[in-house]
């Protein structure tokens, strides 16, 4: 193991702009937990039918309208019946007005501030059904929450049902930008948006997980799952570049790790009256369900021995040198890559929170994946600049933090900036 995680350090140094993927990915071995087998043995397709079907009898959810509203109301209340603490995360934003409904699951792990979110919208445009989209992923984020409740994991996990997705992933750029305002922890957002179909072999036996660059780990770990679990359900998982318009970006956007997951297959009939039950595969249904049960429930037991998180300059805020001036509201263009965006005049200290119980060895900070400076001795923080020459307009900053038994953890914040200052100056 030490042998491999030392060929990792050494591939960042050699090629820092691969770095995301290699230093977060996992060890392949991984065994079937005789728990989690326990957990996917429940799900059935009555199961998840009941819940789909009952979504399904609120009709049309556009995000604001009253089938909406009391959609959200029969989720709450059946992750209450289920007995999990549950909780309104309302909203407003662009003339738009919902509320999120959040179940939690407590972490035993007393010293873990870690959460693992398993989410999916409950909303739809004005004249479909969503039955695929994205109907299947709450019916399978409820049906894995009424069994999950049942047993002890180390991380919290929050299963948490958005609206506002189909106007511009409101609901989850909001509920995110508060989370990091409140400091959460968020380990990693498994996002399902559109489980239920699939009309191929190929597409039969695939599970899409859509993973940003910062988030591959998460891709490559949930393959190595399923892997392990694949003579129980039957399904792979198999990574592909990101897709920004879903609920899962803007939890990227503010410095969080997050995926985008569909079927393999493509589906006509979303976002169009003929998103119906009738279309759904619902073999496929229950095998993706199983599939991302297995997942979640790993990464809830998950040994991470080591996170580093920027504190500041912080997300979304305009700075002059270090005085922060204003939150910026950029939530509207989602598409732009703006959300979250941290804008600077000036030269700003850059600080960073690592939690571990291991020596820390050194922090290295990068700029657009290029190696500038490394830190031996605490505190970590460093007085942002160029390498070569003064940094102007959009970067992304990033931070490695390694431990001295060769763990490593990184974040990366992107920024907006103009500072005169370089390492080396020409």
């Amino acid at each position: 193991m030490r042998i491999i995680l030392t060929t990792l350090c050494i591939a960042f140094l050699v090629f820092p702009s691969c770095c995301f993927s290699a230093v977060k990915q996992p060890l392949s071995g991984l065994q079937a937990d005789a728990d989690v087998l326990s957990m996917i043995e429940q799900v059935s397709y009555s199961l998840v039918f009941d819940y789909h079907d009952s979504l399904m009898s609120f009709g049309p959810r556009y995000t604001g309208s009253e089938n909406c509203e009391n959609a959200g109301q029969w989720i709450y209340d059946t992750f209450k019946d289920m007995g999990v603490d549950v909780s309104f995360h309302e909203w407003n934003y662009d003339g738009f007005s919902s509320r999120n409904i959040v179940a939690t699951l407590p972490g035993t792990d007393p010293d873990s501030t870690a959460q693992i979110i398993m989410s999916a919208h409950y909303d739809c445009t004005p004249d479909s059904l969503g039955a695929d989209d994205d109907a299947s992923g709450v019916a399978g984020v409820m049906a894995a929450a009424s069994i999950m409740k049942n047993y002890s994991f180390n991380h919290t996990i929050k299963f948490i049902a958005f609206s506002g997705e189909e106007v511009g992933t409101y609901g989850s750029f909001c509920y995110a930008r508060d989370a990091y305002v409140n400091g959460d922890n968020i380990y990693a957002v498994i996002n399902l948006d559109m489980i239920g179909w699939a009309n191929s072999t190929e597409g039969g036996n695939l599970l899409r997980f859509h993973c940003p660059e910062r988030s591959w780990w998460i891709g490559k770990y949930s393959q190595e799952i399923a892997e392990a679990y694949y003579p129980f359900t039957n399904l792979s998982v198999e990574t592909r570049p990101n897709y920004i318009g879903a609920d899962h970006q803007p939890f990227i956007d503010y410095g969080f790790d997050g995926v985008w997951i569909a079927h393999h297959d493509g589906y006509s009939w979303s976002n169009s009256p003929d998103d119906t039950p009738d279309h759904l595969n619902w073999t496929y249904q229950v095998k993706a369900t199983k599939a991302l049960l297995a997942i979640v429930a790993e990464f809830a037991n998950k040994t991470i021995p080591i996170q580093v998180r920027f504190t500041s300059p912080q997300e979304g805020k305009g700075y002059l040198n270090n005085r922060p001036l204003v939150p910026l509201n950029l939530g509207k263009q989602w598409y732009k890559g703006l959300r979250g965006i941290t804008v600077i005049l000036g030269r700003p200290t850059v600080s960073v929170n690592i939690e571990t119980d291991d020596p820390i060895e050194h922090v290295i900070y990068c700029i657009d994946g290029n190696f500038i400076i490394t830190l031996d001795t605490a505190p970590y923080d460093w007085k942002i600049q160029g390498k070569h020459y003064p940094l102007y307009g959009k970067h992304t900053l990033q931070v490695y933090a390694y431990t001295e038994n060769g763990d490593v953890s990184v974040d990366q914040m992107d920024i907006w900036i103009i500072t005169g200052s370089c390492q080396y100056g020409r």
